[in-house]
């Protein structure tokens, strides 16, 4: 198990819930509170129910936070997605960016961020269920465009690759999007969906597959 967890009390204690009634806390901190409380419950929430099935008083629900709380904060439910969609990713990088800049070579870097992250994700379900089942099936405008700008960020970062063989530059065009797309619906079958291979082999399996185009 990895050490490093995404939306645990240990991250954030001070997600402790605040005391009813009127107390001095400033504003903001009450607000910021309030938004990361129901990030939590929408990562319990979007990862069991759904984005489908889920509603916003599910998430209030969750969360332990009033409606009118919720509206300060996020405009619907597809805004909460989106929010924590964002707060996944931009987790997710920080973790593997270290490991990734310290790799030696173009084909390291693949390696390293491949298998690194999906460690991660296997340390937490939730995460792949909402960023690798659930952010693909959405049409919410805002969570299907930031989609589509992960699966080019990682496409661009595979296109290098082709300068690492003689007549890269002639693979397929759709080479990049089929390994990336392919390799976010795998670790939600695996992951998600408990189904071969276990998580613990997939990113090893994965980083190979996405560099056998470039290295044979």
């Amino acid at each position: 198990m990895s050490e490093a967890r995404w939306g645990t009390g240990e991250d954030w204690p001070f997600l402790a819930r605040l005391p009813p009634g009127p107390n001095r806390l400033p504003r903001e901190l009450v607000r910021d509170n309030q938004r990361r409380r129901i990030l939590l419950g929408a990562l319990d929430v979007f990862s069991e129910r759904g984005f489908a099935a889920a509603t916003v008083k599910d998430l209030i629900k969750a969360a332990h936070v009033s409606r009118a709380s919720f509206y300060e904060v996020f405009a619907d439910k597809e805004a909460c997605m989106a929010a924590l969609q964002e707060e996944i990713l931009g987790w997710l990088s920080e973790q593997v960016e270290a490991d990734v800049a310290a790799s030696p070579d173009w084909a390291s870097r693949v390696r390293v961020a491949v298998v690194r992250s999906v460690e991660l994700l296997g340390d937490d379900p939730r995460l792949p269920a909402v960023c690798a089942v659930e952010a693909p099936a959405i049409h919410a405008p805002v969570v299907r465009a930031r989609h589509a700008q992960l699966v080019e960020q990682l496409c661009d970062g595979l296109r290098i690759g082709r300068r690492e063989r003689a007549g890269g530059e002639q693979l397929p065009k759709i080479l990049e999007p089929a390994l990336v797309s392919g390799a976010i619906y795998m670790i939600g079958r695996s992951i998600v969906h408990r189904r071969e291979p276990e998580s613990r082999e997939l990113g090893t399996e994965l980083a190979e597959l996405m560099l056998l185009p470039y290295l044979g």
